[in-house]
């Protein structure tokens, strides 16, 4: 359980993204509406990516505020996807588990494991296969490694903003099925502005829109 109690966040002085919110999450949920709305914000602040705000904010019952940053069992997944360009697939999937200082036996073995899963998706939905060079990869592509490496390390939470912007249509059923795969260790909370297509199908929805 994930609970918003009167949180209010201000990106400049004038500009209030969120204001006296309150918001209950529990179990696979869409929260739909636009970052204009605050759906980024909610998401960054679950990842303590921004964390001046107002207000309260729960995670299992305790105060997010309380938890340590190296404690929080949460990955981000943002719109855009953030690789180093000059390292290879492995290097990046590999690296938040280094910074983390996971055995290099275990980290090759879950590395190896998500190498294996997007080969094995990329040939049943026959597309081609990526490209060991980030740099030569098109944003599709990028997204999908940056996806996966988010969930090596089997978070609880795993948070996906908006994530089929800019997302291929060719490429939809392997993530669909890729989510599905994290659905197994993980709980997720995504944000989307478009509400069609999406493998979001079981979840709990949240309309800020309306």
């Amino acid at each position: 359980m994930i609970e918003f109690n009167a949180v209010t966040i201000k990106y400049v002085p004038d500009v209030t993204t969120l204001l006296n919110f309150n918001l209950k999450i529990n179990g696979n949920t869409l929260i739909i509406g636009d970052e204009f709305l605050g759906t980024s914000s909610i998401l960054r602040l679950l990842a303590k990516i921004d964390k001046n705000y107002e207000g309260d904010i729960f995670i299992e019952g305790v105060n997010l505020k309380d938890i340590k940053d190296r404690d929080l069992s949460i990955a981000y997944i943002p719109k855009e996807p953030y690789l180093f360009n000059h390292k290879s697939i492995e290097k990046n999937l590999g690296y938040p588990l280094k910074i983390r200082k996971i055995d290099k036996a275990t980290a090759k073995e879950k590395v190896n494991f998500a190498l294996n899963l997007i080969n094995n998706l990329t040939q049943k939905y026959n597309l081609p296969t990526f490209s060991n060079k980030i740099n030569k990869m098109n944003i599709s592509e990028k997204k999908i490694i940056t996806l996966l490496r988010a969930s090596l390390r089997t978070p609880k939470y795993i948070l996906i903003d908006d994530f089929f912007i800019n997302l291929n249509e060719k490429y939809q059923p392997l993530v669909a099925e890729l989510i599905k795969q994290l659905e197994k260790t993980s709980t997720i909370i995504a944000t989307t502005s478009i509400i069609t297509n999406l493998p979001y199908k079981n979840y709990k929805y949240i309309d800020l829109v309306n």
